[in-house]
């Protein structure tokens, strides 16, 4: 095992979720695996759970993780200024987000 990845926080009434995403040790970062668990991911919540909106959070800083969830498709729909107190300084936090047209008009979708 790498990582782990939950969709969690599920609203069914509202369809809507959050998702957490964790790629544990270094070496596996940076080569595709968390791109891959999200798109499987994503096709089991739009498609199996039936949601409309996926959403997660992540530290302003975590460049890495914000362009992988940029690449599939995560788009950045909130922020909460200095919410996070690390190394010294103050971060913010980030919700980002992607709804099911979204998800159903982007071709790196179709293939799944």
């Amino acid at each position: 095992m790498i990582g782990s990845i939950s969709i969690h926080n599920i609203d069914h009434l509202n369809r809507n979720a959050f998702l957490g995403i964790f790629i544990g040790e270094e070496e596996y970062r940076g080569k595709g695996y968390g791109a891959e668990a999200l798109l499987l991911i994503l096709e089991y919540g739009f498609k199996t759970l039936n949601l409309n909106n996926i959403m997660l959070t992540v530290h302003a800083d975590n460049y890495t993780a914000i362009a992988c969830y940029e690449k599939v498709g995560f788009r950045e729909v909130g922020r909460l200024p200095e919410w996070v107190f690390k190394d010294g300084q103050y971060i913010d936090k980030l919700y980002m987000g992607i709804l099911a047209r979204e998800y159903n008009e982007n071709p790196q979708y179709k293939h799944l």
